[in-house]
């Protein structure tokens, strides 16, 4: 059995705890638990003190991307010597920016808002991920997800610092946690930067023998047009997603009509929710 906590979300129905735009995840498989992101500041470690869970038990942290609002929270994380390996993507320490409305205007930050050696014991914790990873008992990592469909394009009011230029930011730092269940997989993501149905097309290359089951987290569909809104909605039910979980920066417009096609495989959830698979 698999349970996911969600820890921060851009809301919150239950009293005592807080909401803040990020996300947040405690998932607990077996003996296994990891942190998936960690918002943009403590918010998630006050939920999860009120909600009763120890994160210091946290066997591995995951940082799905190098944006504030997933990795910021790390800094107030209580890191020890002999911590849990925390998992990121090389690229998410690069400078990253959002593009400005006006040409005379700076880009506004939207990276990390830490360097490794800002966070005690981080550089000993960490490890870079590239590519596919084992990070415990049917727990694994996808990186550098493809770009394979013609419907969800890159967003280029996202940019990156690489190599003294400012570019077109592609997300390849963006991972996603794949959780193999006797019923099939579990996808846990962060903010489908580069494409919910191509990340779900990605890890179904890997694992070809399990169907995916569920989809928890953000889907990055506030803006999408409803070309692609239609066309993601139509990946799920072909592909017989049985529960899909939006959260954060998915965009109530789009979980409406998700909601709408697909009635009770689309699960309403926030701050202090848990979720439970099989």
């Amino acid at each position: 059995m698999l349970q996911i906590t969600i820890l921060t979300d851009d809301c919150v129905r239950k009293r005592g705890l807080l909401a803040e735009h990020g996300l947040s995840l405690w998932i607990e498989s077996d003996q296994n638990k990891i942190l998936f992101d960690t918002g943009q500041t403590d918010v998630f470690l006050k939920n999860a003190q009120s909600l009763g869970f120890d994160l210091d038990q946290a066997q591995a942290i995951v940082i799905s991307h190098g944006h504030y609002d997933h990795g910021g929270g790390l800094a107030w994380y209580p890191l020890r010597e002999k911590g849990p390996r925390i998992y990121l993507h090389p690229e998410a320490m690069l400078p990253k920016f959002g593009l400005a409305k006006h040409l005379e205007e700076p880009h506004r930050p939207v990276g990390l808002p830490w360097r490794m050696e800002q966070i005690k014991h981080l550089d000993q914790l960490v490890t870079f991920n590239t590519s596919t990873l084992s990070i415990a008992d049917n727990l694994y990592l996808c990186a550098e997800i493809p770009a394979v469909t013609d419907f969800e394009p890159v967003n280029t009011s996202l940019l990156v610092e690489k190599n003294d230029q400012v570019l077109v930011d592609a997300m390849h730092d963006e991972q996603v946690l794949v959780c193999t269940c006797k019923k099939g997989l579990v996808v846990v993501v962060g903010c489908s930067h580069p494409g919910i149905v191509n990340i779900l097309k990605y890890v179904h290359l890997f694992f070809s023998e399990l169907p995916i089951l569920a989809v928890i987290g953000g889907m990055h569909l506030e803006s999408a047009s409803p070309v692609r809104l239609q066309q993601t909605i139509d990946y799920f039910r072909q592909m017989g997603i049985a529960k899909i979980v939006p959260l954060h920066c998915t965009g109530s417009q789009a979980v409406w009509t998700m909601k709408q096609q697909l009635g009770d495989a689309v699960v309403s959830a926030c701050a202090g929710d848990t979720i439970l698979l099989g």
